[in-house]
């Protein structure tokens, strides 16, 4: 759903059950639930499923998998286990779900986890994901509402991946940078979960439905400050400007930037095309990590020594300016 519509039908909900048990909830507008079982361990969960965005039932399936635990990693925990969801129709292969299915359980075995479950149902368009259950320590927790004045805004992923899933639907994208977006997805964010704790993060999300844009906002709002950052110090996937010139952009790009739009600055003659390039709703997207600016330096040299896409600072944090939550430059 676009970010306008969700925030609107969650505002309708009258959720009145109160613990101290619960950590994050719906209202943080953060990446998972976390519910406290005691001082030393809490339990984290998410749940995440989509419809197609590539070809390949087995590359759909680990991409779909690398989704739903980013949302685990981004908060600072260690998944543990994972159950199925999946929508499939009656008159389609079932060879296809068996190798959309092979493509979840490589991922989930590459994050060391067991698949223990899940549900299905028929319906009339594919869809696959997880949900992931992990744990975390109650003082360790990585939440998207606690960044720091000055401190520095680091992106681990370049950026692009709804445009060009849209191009591999419309078959109007090569294959070489198709095969780079694909592997960009795969990409488990377990690694620059381990480096963000190890470096001393105070806040974190992952880049997904809201694009850079939305999920940088969702940061600065929950921590009362506004973000600045350098749109020439971004990085895109090869391929992906050309794309939006030919106005290959996704709708749910199109309402990122639509319901945002009111948050922002530009300081920079930016394009309206460089604008939805910010706003592109991202699948498995990297992490969007606030860090001290000593660490920095060290964070993303180790960062990229375990990654094929390397991790640029795009920009800092800054007190709050007159409620405008992001100043691109």
């Amino acid at each position: 759903m676009s970010p306008g519509d969700l925030t609107q039908v969650l505002s309708e909900l009258n959720n009145n059950f109160k613990s101290k048990k619960i950590l994050i909830d719906s209202k943080n507008f953060d990446d998972a639930a976390i519910f406290k079982i005691n001082d030393n361990k809490a339990i984290i969960q998410t749940v995440d499923f989509f419809t197609p965005i590539v070809d390949d039932p087995f590359s759909f399936g680990e991409i779909a998998a690398a989704n739903s635990l980013s949302d685990i990693y981004a908060m600072g925990g260690k998944p543990l286990f994972a159950l199925n969801i999946v929508a499939f129709p009656k008159n389609l292969n079932k060879d296809i779900l068996v190798n959309i299915l092979k493509g979840g359980e490589s991922k989930c075995s590459e994050a060391k986890i067991p698949i223990l479950g899940g549900h299905s149902i028929y319906d009339d368009e594919p869809k696959y994901g997880l949900v992931v259950t992990g744990e975390i320590k109650p003082n360790e927790i990585i939440s998207n509402d606690n960044a720091k004045i000055d401190e520095s805004i680091v992106l681990t992923k370049p950026i692009g991946t709804g445009i060009i899933s849209t191009a591999i639907k419309k078959d109007v994208i090569n294959k070489k940078n198709m095969d780079l977006a694909i592997s960009i997805m795969k990409d488990l964010n377990s690694k620059s979960s381990e480096l963000m704790k190890k470096y001393n993060a105070s806040a974190a999300t992952d880049v997904t439905g809201y694009g850079l844009v939305g999920h940088l906002i969702e940061m600065a709002k929950g921590s009362k400050l506004t973000a600045k950052i350098k749109f020439n110090k971004i990085n895109f996937i090869d391929g992906v400007k050309n794309l939006v010139e030919k106005n290959i952009v996704p709708n749910g790009t199109k309402r990122n930037l639509e319901f945002y739009k009111s948050s922002m600055i530009y300081k920079s003659k930016l394009t309206h095309n460089d604008k939805l390039l910010l706003c592109d709703s991202q699948t498995s997207g990297g992490l969007l990590i606030s860090i001290p600016k000593k660490n920095v330096s060290s964070f993303i040299n180790e960062c990229n020594k375990s990654s094929l896409y390397n991790a640029v600072e795009i920009g800092y944090f800054t007190n709050l300016n007159e409620n405008k939550f992001l100043i691109i430059e």
